[in-house]
Parts: C-alpha cells; sequence; structure tokens
C-alpha cells in the first residue's frame, strides 16, 4: 500500500534532479546540466533515505514503548457495555471466553483495553472493559505490535498463528494491530 507522502517522495526524487539538470544545460551547457542532474538526484536520495529512517526509528521506538507498557493477556467474563469504548468488525461480536490483548487506551476513561486477534494476528474487535468484566490470562508470549513479516506476505509462508484468538473466526477485520488505534482516533476526534 502506498501512501500518499510515498507517492510525493518518489515525485521529488524524480523530478527535482531532472528539472535542476534541465535548467541548468540550459545555461550552462548540457554536460554541466547532467552533473547537476546527478549530484541533486544524490541530495535528493540521501534526504529521503535519512527522513525515512528517521521516521522508522520512531515507529519502533513506539512499538516497543506499546510493547512494555501493555503486556498482558485477558479472557473476557463479561460483555463491555460502553458502546464509546468498543470498535467492532462489521459483523464481530464480543464473547465471554474470548481471549483480548491489552492495548493502548482509545479514550481516557480509566478502561483496559483489549484487541481480539484472529489467527493471523487481524483486529477483530477493540474495546475497553472495566475490571470485574475481565480476568488475567497471563503474559504476552509475543506483542501484537511487532507482527510476524511472513503475516504480510503470501499465504504458503505463514506461520505462528496468534496463541490466544477469538473464537469466532471472520472474514471482515479492522486490520492489523498497529493501524487499528490511528483510524480509531481520527474518527473520535470529530
Amino acid at each position: 500500500m502506498v501512501s500518499l507522502i510515498d507517492l510525493l517522495t518518489f515525485i521529488f526524487v524524480i523530478d527535482v534532479p531532472f528539472l535542476t539538470g534541465f535548467f541548468v544545460a540550459k545555461d550552462f551547457g548540457i554536460w554541466t546540466g547532467t552533473g547537476a542532474g546527478i549530484l541533486s538526484a544524490t541530495v535528493c536520495v540521501t534526504a529521503v533515505v535519512l527522513s525515512y529512517r528517521k521516521r522508522w526509528q520512531r515507529a519502533r521506538q513506539r512499538q516497543k514503548e506499546l510493547s512494555e507498557k501493555y503486556r498482558m493477556i485477558y479472557r473476557v467474563v463479561a460483555v463491555p457495555t460502553d458502546a464509546n469504548s468498543i470498535l467492532k468488525a462489521e459483523g464481530a461480536e464480543i464473547k465471554i471466553g474470548d481471549y483480548g490483548w491489552e492495548a493502548e487506551p482509545m479514550h481516557k476513561d480509566n478502561l483496559i483495553y483489549l484487541q481480539g486477534l484472529t489467527n493471523e494476528w487481524k483486529v477483530v474487535w477493540c474495546a475497553g472493559f472495566r475490571p470485574d468484566q475481565i480476568e488475567n490470562a497471563g503474559l504476552k508470549p509475543r506483542s501484537q505490535y511487532f507482527l510476524p513479516y511472513s503475516y504480510m506476505g503470501p499465504k504458503k509462508s505463514r506461520v505462528h498463528p496468534c496463541p490466544y484468538p477469538v473464537q469466532t473466526q471472520q472474514a471482515v477485520t479492522l486490520g492489523f494491530p498497529n493501524f487499528v488505534h490511528l483510524r480509531f482516533k481520527r474518527k473520535s476526534a470529530g
């Protein structure tokens, strides 16, 4: 999936060197323009690489923080009642006995937020629970914020299913855990 930022970056890396070379060649000749274009391309690619590296470092740091802060798995003993703190995929249900992976809160309401995951590590539901609605099932064997890359590749290479999935598997999900919170925040901000 290509974002608008990625597309603009690609245009920047292609257009700036081309235009630089073109305008320099117009005034100083083709060889000077070619050299200016190559130099400009080097500067653009270096700027993009440094920018993406910084962005990836921030993302890794954020994943590490989430993994260290939200370390538990819970079992649902009562369905949450506050509709404001529930986000579900179309047709999804939160069932008693489902396992929920502790996640970053969607609201500042002192609830414990959990994500119900499929075998493929995709989120079916995200909800805030009161402590009496869940019971501790233990520490996570791994964080849902560090997805195995095999789940992003072809189906044949998929290994390591989620060890604590929800009871009902369904086709419609909210996507991988890293993106659910961002999407919900945007919706609820309005």
